[in-house]
Order: C-alpha cells, then structure tokens, then sequence
C-alpha cells in the first residue's frame, strides 16, 4: 500500500459507492457522487403541538407534506426521529416509516437509541434503508450493529463515545476507526458507513469549522468513507441562522462532505448544492443543475400562464354585470 491510499482501505472499497435504494431505484453515496440530502426536520416538528397532537391521534399528515417539501426540491432521504417522551415510539415509527413510503416514495433513514424500535423501523421499509442510529460508544455499537447488519442497512456513525464529544482530528480519527472496524466486523461494508465529521455551533464554540473541515478530508484521505455532517447546527443561536447553514454547506461540500442534514426550506438551498456539486466535479457537464434550471424555468412559465388566463377569463359575477348593464 503506498502512503497515499487510505489506511485500512483497499482500493476497490474506496472507488466503490455506498448505496440505498428506494421506490424509484438505487441512490449512490460517498466520494464522488452528487452530494446526499436529508430531510432532518422530523425531530424538531413533533415538537409543535399541532403535529404532537395528531400523532398521538395517529394521524401522519404533517410528516407527509414534510417528506414532500423537501423532494420538492431533490431532498431524497427523510430522517425519521421520533424521540418525544410522550409518544410511543415501538408503535409510530415503523407506522410513520410505511406511511411515508407508500404516500411518497422517498428514501428512509431510521433514528432512534432504542435497538427495538430501529429494528421495527428498519424492517417496515421494503428497500435498502439508512441506520441513523450508531455512535463511537461501545455499549451502542454492540446494540445497533447487529440489527443494521440484520436489515442490510448503511448506517451512520455519530462521534460520540464514552469521553463525549472528540474535539481534535486526530480524536475524532480514533473514534472513526472504532466505527469502521465495528461494522465491518459485522459484515458491513466499508462504503456503506458514513461517518458524522461534527457540525458545531460556531455560536458556541469559535472557529470549530476548521477542525469539521480538516476532519472531512482526514475521512477520506485515511479511513476512506463517506462522510456526514447536520447542517442544521451550523447556524444556531445566530439571527437568521439558515444563511450561516447555507454557507457552511458549501464550505463544507468543498472539503469533502458526502451526506448533508438539512432542513428543506433554507432559501437557496437546491439550487447553491447544485451549484456546488457542479464546480467541485460531482455532475459533470452540469446534467443535474440544468435539468433543476430547465425543470424550475419550466414550472414558473406554467404559473405565469395561468395568472395570465385568470386575469383574462371572465368570473360569474362579472359576467352577470356585463349582461346586466346592456
């Protein structure tokens, strides 16, 4: 192995992508590939108490148009947490999974600290799914690999272990590794682990990003797997804190993120990752930003047409005035 590859990687594990698949086929992730999108406002919604309100009722509506708003503009995946002590999560997230499949076809990925209920998750969708449940701590890779493996399941891998939060690139490698090693120990795939590089509030703690960075491209370059990061952070406690999410994206993407959490209704958000994806190689020719350009283009001139045939069609009761005046 020469000193550039990636230790404890061969070479085909680190050309070949990581996969999930959906309704309409098979979703390609890591190195190279357009950069994965998703929807991470499951587990902030449930806490408005209309939504709260109509899950107990088992009603899923509200996390339907979610899952829609964010495949509206390309967003493939939907995070499904249900994390709220007072719902009863063994029983709704397998339900929210099915529901959310059959009314939208969208990719899935299953978040939750409890081995039963991503089990039950993992196993009501019919397709290659997302565990979004693993950490660097012992206790939970000993509890959650054995059920990804179950399913087949990619999973992602949060930082986290039993010293808390790695601050360093170098702890944060180490944590990596244990990632790695653990699954693959399980039989899964190397290509199928996507490694959380640590989004911090920069709000919090001053000039993180760098270290997030650094940490992206260490991924890569010395463990080579896809990476992650929840965008969502970036911005907190800042005013307008969606802008702050945005321009960390795109930093980020340059540096070396694979998978993005977002939130689906940050301004800009389709059309700057595409922009992205598009400079640093990942859609070669701009296929994909132009098919969004041409798409988006065709749809306003739709909506102008029908303002203009609205403006221009008589209503009833304009009708009746001018018949009622001659």
């Amino acid at each position: 192995m020469s000193g550039s590859e990636p230790r404890g990687a061969t070479a085909t594990n680190r050309a070949a992508p990581g996969t999930i698949t959906c309704a309409r086929g098979a979703i390609p992730f890591g190195p190279g590939c357009p950069t994965l999108l998703v929807n991470d406002q499951m587990g902030y919604y449930y806490g408005r108490p209309q939504v709260l309100a109509e899950l107990r009722e088992g009603n899923f509506n509200s996390l339907i148009e979610l899952a829609k708003a964010g495949q509206a503009i390309g967003i493939q995946v939907v995070n499904v947490q249900l994390m709220e002590p007072t719902l009863d999560e063994l029983d709704l997230v397998p339900r929210v999974v099915q529901a959310l499949h059959e009314a939208t076809g969208c990719a899935i990925a299953v978040d939750s600290r409890n081995p039963e209920v991503v089990d039950r998750g993992l196993a009501a969708y019919p397709h290659k799914t997302l565990c979004n449940s693993i950490s660097g701590e012992m206790h939970v890779l000993e509890a959650m690999l054995p059920v990804a493996a179950k399913h087949r399941a990619a999973v992602t891998g949060s930082l986290v272990y039993e010293k808390g939060v790695p601050m360093t690139v170098e702890e944060r490698l180490y944590v990596g590794r244990r990632i790695v090693q653990a699954a693959e120990a399980h039989g899964i795939p190397r290509q199928d682990v996507i490694l959380d590089a640590v989004c911090l509030p920069s709000s919090v703690q001053p000039d993180s990003m760098r270290t997030t960075l650094e940490t992206l491209a260490a991924f890569h370059r010395e463990l080579g797997v896809a990476t992650l990061l929840g965008i969502s952070n970036a911005g907190f406690l800042m005013p307008e804190p969606e802008k702050i999410d945005l321009a960390y994206l795109i930093a980020a993407v340059s540096w070396g993120l694979d998978v993005a959490m977002v939130n689906p209704f940050t301004p800009l958000l389709a059309e700057e990752i595409r922009a992205v994806d598009f400079l640093m190689g990942k859609d070669p020719y701009g296929k994909r930003y132009l098919s969004y350009y041409r798409e988006q283009r065709k749809r306003s001139e739709a909506a102008a047409n029908n303002r203009c045939h609205e403006r221009l069609a008589p209503s009833a009761e304009g009708e009746n005035m001018i018949y009622g005046g001659i």
